[in-house]
């Protein structure tokens, strides 16, 4: 459990708070470029860590990200002008540039210069392969580069994103990923769940199959969570963030490991798919109340198959279909809110749930939203009772907490994106059952930095810097 006042610096985003200022300390996810296209379209509803926006793509091509009000009168900037390199507001005619400079007066004498005194809030962007990327801290703290990691400069091809608008905070959100038991039962089957304590009875007399050549598939990684509700947890802290295992039952000579990367300050790399493709889930808050998740499968490698794009797209694992989000309102964002929801008990089927899934709810990204959203839009953590499967959810909030409050009382800066780890996501593999997972854990940081990820290199030279618990 945390107290009211670390859950309220953990939850709280807006302008001036703790948390609010150390993810302003950062390059962060505003719009897919496909969002902006062009002045024909005129710019778009925005609210990030509180704060409400005006996106829009100039006649040159440029992306602004604008206060939404003008510094005028207050009128909303969403419906201006898009013309001639700069935004102008329709209740007087002031016009702004990307970088909020005004470029027109009309209702002010010509011989003032008021003009030149005048800038709407506007923040840095940069546009890199198909993602607009925003900087809402003070100007002389950018960072230099956009985060490393393994998904972000990559081929447009190579990557799918899409986005929910979820009513919740971030970090009940995002918890979810480094809650590794929760596959077991919210995606399990009812059978699985009804023989969990005769495979329990049976733990290390009695074996799952294993795969003859070693090569871990998904029907194996189906099967061995199906069988374990009680994995063992190892946590490593890390420069960036968390690194955490949850090592279950195999075979007669092997565990199974899932991996799971907390990078700062919203960023998730849950385990990878066996088919090649990778995920990142990046928690972004919209507001104390509401969360942006983006669902990124990738593959660095090579372009995602048709195959894959048509079954994350179908809407069964993380991503919404196409044709699963609810109609536009005026709210920011809300195009990406999807059909089913709360108002609809996320298609609950108690038929369903009596007989084939431990939920009775049909998708992966429904059942993840039934059990968040229905918490409340902020979790009131001085009523949790944890367990020891909940290590990593402890650390992620420490790491976060923690950091912020050194960034408020001692000006200590957080971990920057230089810090990060290029491999955001790892696959799920299988290990000798004669290797600690400590060592595990090493060698997959290991493989990790010789593919280019800064930081990770002296990892195993801190095993006591870990937290072990049993599930």
């Amino acid at each position: 459990m945390l107290s009211e006042e670390r859950n309220r610096i953990l939850t709280r985003v807006g302008p001036g708070t703790p948390m609010g200022n150390l993810m302003r300390r950062y390059w962060l996810p505003a719009v897919l470029s496909s969002e902006l296209t062009g002045p024909d379209s005129g710019p778009i509803r925005l609210r990030l860590l509180g704060e409400d926006l005006v996106a829009f793509r100039d006649t040159g091509g440029r992306v602004g990200i604008l206060e939404a009000l003008c510094p005028h009168r207050r009128a909303p900037l969403y419906f201006g002008r898009n013309e001639e390199s700069g935004l102008t507001c329709i209740y007087h005619g002031w016009k702004f540039s990307v970088d909020g400079v005004c470029m027109a007066m009309p209702n002010v004498p010509s011989q003032s210069d008021f003009r030149r005194r005048i800038r709407d809030i506007s923040y840095p962007t940069r546009e890199a392969f198909g993602i607009v990327w925003v900087f809402m801290g003070a100007k002389d703290q950018l960072p230099g580069e956009l985060p490393p990691l393994d998904w972000v400069n990559i081929p447009e091809d190579h990557r799918l994103v899409t986005k929910q608008l979820l009513n919740c905070n971030y970090a009940q959100a995002m918890e979810g990923d480094f809650d590794p038991s929760h596959i077991s039962f919210l995606h399990g089957s009812v059978a699985s769940y009804r023989e969990f304590d005769t495979r329990l009875a049976m733990r290390g007399k009695e074996f799952a199959p294993e795969p003859e050549d070693g090569v871990l598939t998904a029907e194996f990684e189906t099967m061995y969570w199906h069988r374990d509700p009680q994995p063992e947890i190892t946590v490593m802290p890390t420069a960036y963030g968390l690194f955490s295992t949850a090592r279950r039952e195999a075979g007669p000579n092997t565990f199974y490991y899932r991996f799971n990367h907390f990078i700062m300050p919203f960023y998730a790399g849950v385990p990878s798919d066996v088919d090649g493709s990778a995920q990142c889930n990046v928690w972004f808050p919209r507001d104390d109340h509401t969360t942006i998740v983006w669902r990124i499968h990738y593959d660095t490698d090579a372009p995602l198959t048709t195959d894959l794009i048509n079954y994350q797209l179908s809407g069964q694992d993380a991503h919404v279909s196409p044709d699963g989000y609810a109609p536009k309102t005026v709210e920011p964002q809300s195009e990406f809110y999807p059909l089913v929801n709360r108002e609809n008990d996320y298609g609950l089927d108690r038929d369903v749930q009596r007989s084939t899934l431990f939920s009775g709810i049909g998708s992966v990204w429904l059942q993840d939203r039934a059990v968040t959203e229905g918490m409340g839009s902020i979790l009131d953590r001085t009523e949790e009772r944890l367990v020891s499967s909940d290590a990593p959810i402890v650390h992620v909030r420490r790491s976060l907490i923690a950091a912020a409050r050194a960034l408020e009382a001692d000006g200590i800066q957080p971990p920057a994106e230089s810090d990060f780890p290029y491999l955001t996501a790892i696959p799920a593999s299988l290990y000798a059952r004669t290797v600690p997972a400590i060592d595990v854990m090493n060698d997959v940081m290991r493989k990790s930095s010789q593919r280019g990820a800064p930081g990770t290199e002296d990892q195993e030279e801190q095993p006591s810097d870990r937290a072990v618990a049993q599930g």
